[in-house]
C-alpha cells in the first residue's frame, strides 16, 4: 500500500511540475494585450499572398529574437514570388550573324502590335529601367557666376575666359542642359569680347546664343547700347540664313529625341528643320544610356545623327538571360528555363515572349511565349519576315500571342494528332466547366457557353503548351 501511495505522489508531482513549466512558457511567449486606447502595432513583415503556414512549435516560438539569424528570416528555400501583374515583355534575339537588324525590327513591331491591344499590358521599361540622373551643371554654373563677377568688375578679358569655360562645361552635359542658360552665357561672352575690341568674336558668340535659343535677347538693364546694336546685327544675319535639317535615327529605333530641349518625336526622323549652327541633340530610350551630341548644321544642308544606343547594365543582363532562353536547345526542351522566372519577376511580368531570329536567304523567326506563373507555353509560331503570306506574317504571330495572353488560345500543340483524343477526355470537359472547345489549325480555343467570352487558360493538361 505504501508503494502505491508513493507512485501516486510521484505522478502528481511530475504532473504539477509539467503544468507549471507549461504555464511559465505560455506566459513568456504570450504577447501582452494592448490597451484599448492604443493602436495595435503593425507587423514587422508585409502580408504575403502565400498560403498560411502551420503554426510554429512552442519551443521555436519561445526562442529570443536576438538568436534569430538574418538568413533564417529571409526564407531562402521559399519559391520565387510570382510576378504581381499579367504584363508581357517581348525579346527578339538574333541566332545567327547578320540577324541583329531584323531582330531589332521584329521586337519593335511585335511590341507595337501587342501594345495596340486594349486587353494586353506590356512591361513599362521606363519604370523598370529608369534613366540615370542627369549630370550636375554645378561646374558650368560656378564658371558662369565667376564670369559675371569679372564682367561687373570691368575685367572683360577674364570674363571672356570664364564664359568660354562655362559654355564648354554646359555643352559637355546635353542631358541636363538648359538652352536659355547656354544662350545667356554666349550673350555675356559676346559682350565681353566686344569690350575687348573683338567684334567678329562677339558676332559669332551672339550667333551661337541665337542657335541655342532663337528667342533670346540681351537684358536691357545689364548691357549698354553697343551690345544691343551688335546683337541686333547678328540677329538679322541669323534670320536671313536659310535653315538646314537633321536626319536622326538610332539602333534600336523608337527613341525619344529632343533638339535644344524641345521634343521633336521618336526615331527615325528625317528633315527636322533647324537654324544653322551647333544644336544639342538628346536621344533617350528606356533601358539604354542617353546619347547626346552637338551636330553642326549648315544652311540648306542636312546633318546626320545615327547612334548605336548602349543598354544599361540591368537591361544588358535581361537581354543575356533572354538569349540563353532562346537557344534551339531551350526551345526544344519541355521545361521552362529556370532563369525566366527570375527575369519575369524582376521585370514585373507574367509572360515572356521570345522570338529567335535567323538570317538565311531571308530573315526568319520562331516564337515562343512562356506563362511563368502556370509554366504553360505557346510554341511553334513561325514568322517569315519578308514573306507576303498572311499565315506567317508578324501580324498573324502577334494575333496568336494575343490569343494566348488573353486566354482565348489555350495552347498550341504543334500538331493536330493529339487534339481529338484530348477533347474526348471527360476530365478535359470538367476543366473547361460548362464551356465549349474548338480546334482550329492545331490550336485549342475555349469559350464560355453562358457569355461567349474568352475562358482563362486551363493548366495542367498533358500535351498542351509543352
Amino acid at each position: 500500500m505504501s508503494t502505491v501511495r508513493l507512485l501516486l505522489v510521484l505522478m502528481l508531482t511530475l504532473g504539477l511540475s509539467a503544468e507549471a513549466q507549461t504555464s511559465r512558457r505560455s506566459k513568456k511567449t504570450k504577447p501582452k494585450k494592448p490597451a484599448v486606447t492604443q493602436p495595435v502595432a503593425a507587423p514587422e513583415e508585409p502580408a504575403s499572398d502565400a498560403p498560411d503556414e502551420p503554426a510554429a512549435a512552442p519551443e521555436a516560438a519561445s526562442k529570443p529574437a536576438r538568436d534569430a539569424k538574418p538568413e533564417a528570416l529571409a526564407k531562402p528555400d521559399a519559391p520565387v514570388r510570382a510576378a504581381p501583374s499579367d504584363a508581357a515583355v517581348v525579346f527578339a534575339i538574333p541566332r545567327s550573324a547578320g540577324a541583329e537588324p531584323a531582330a531589332i525590327r521584329l521586337q519593335a513591331e511585335l511590341a507595337r502590335l501587342l501594345g495596340s491591344k486594349p486587353d494586353v499590358t506590356l512591361v513599362d521599361l521606363a519604370t523598370v529601367f529608369p534613366p540615370p540622373e542627369p549630370p550636375s551643371t554645378q561646374e558650368g554654373d560656378a564658371l558662369y557666376e565667376q564670369g559675371k563677377e569679372a564682367y561687373d568688375n570691368l575685367d572683360p578679358e577674364a570674363a571672356a575666359g570664364k564664359f568660354t569655360s562655362a559654355a564648354e562645361a554646359y555643352e559637355k552635359h546635353p542631358a541636363s542642359l538648359k538652352p536659355q542658360r547656354l544662350a545667356k552665357t554666349f550673350i555675356f561672352l559676346g559682350a565681353s569680347q566686344l569690350l575687348n575690341g573683338d567684334k567678329e568674336g562677339a558676332k559669332n558668340a551672339f550667333l551661337r546664343a541665337l542657335a541655342a535659343d532663337p528667342g533670346t535677347q540681351p537684358d536691357q538693364g545689364l548691357f549698354d547700347s553697343n551690345v544691343h546694336t551688335a546683337f541686333t546685327d547678328a540677329q538679322q544675319q541669323f534670320n536671313s540664313q536659310k535653315p538646314g535639317s537633321l536626319d536622326i535615327d538610332s539602333k534600336p529605333s523608337g527613341a525619344r529625341v529632343t533638339v535644344r530641349g524641345e521634343d521633336v518625336g521618336v526615331t527615325p526622323l528625317k528633315n527636322v528643320p533647324v537654324h544653322p549652327g551647333r544644336h544639342p541633340v538628346l536621344i533617350t530610350l528606356p533601358g539604354y544610356a542617353p546619347y547626346a551630341s552637338y551636330p553642326q548644321v549648315a544652311s540648306e544642308r542636312t546633318a546626320e545623327v545615327k547612334p548605336q544606343l548602349e543598354p544599361l547594365p540591368a537591361l544588358a543582363e535581361a537581354i543575356a538571360t533572354a538569349t540563353r532562353a532562346s537557344t534551339e536547345k531551350a526551345f526544344d526542351s519541355d521545361k521552362m528555363p529556370p532563369e525566366l522566372t527570375a527575369l519575369a519577376d524582376k521585370l514585373g511580368a507574367r509572360y515572356v515572349v521570345l522570338a529567335a531570329v535567323q538570317q538565311k536567304k531571308s530573315p526568319e523567326a520562331v516564337l515562343q511565349v512562356w506563362d511563368v506563373r502556370t509554366k504553360n507555353r505557346l510554341r511553334g509560331v513561325e514568322i517569315e519576315l519578308q514573306s507576303k503570306s498572311p499565315e506567317h506574317s508578324t501580324v498573324a504571330a502577334a494575333d496568336r500571342v494575343h490569343g494566348f495572353l488573353t486566354g482565348r488560345l489555350l495552347a498550341d500543340s504543334g500538331s493536330d494528332s493529339k487534339m481529338p483524343q484530348l477533347v474526348k477526355k471527360p476530365w478535359f470537359w470538367a476543366a473547361v466547366v460548362g464551356g465549349a472547345a474548338v480546334v482550329t489549325g492545331g490550336i485549342l480555343y475555349a469559350t464560355q457557353s453562358n457569355k461567349g467570352g474568352p475562358l482563362g487558360p486551363v493548366t495542367g493538361l498533358p500535351g498542351i503548351g509543352f
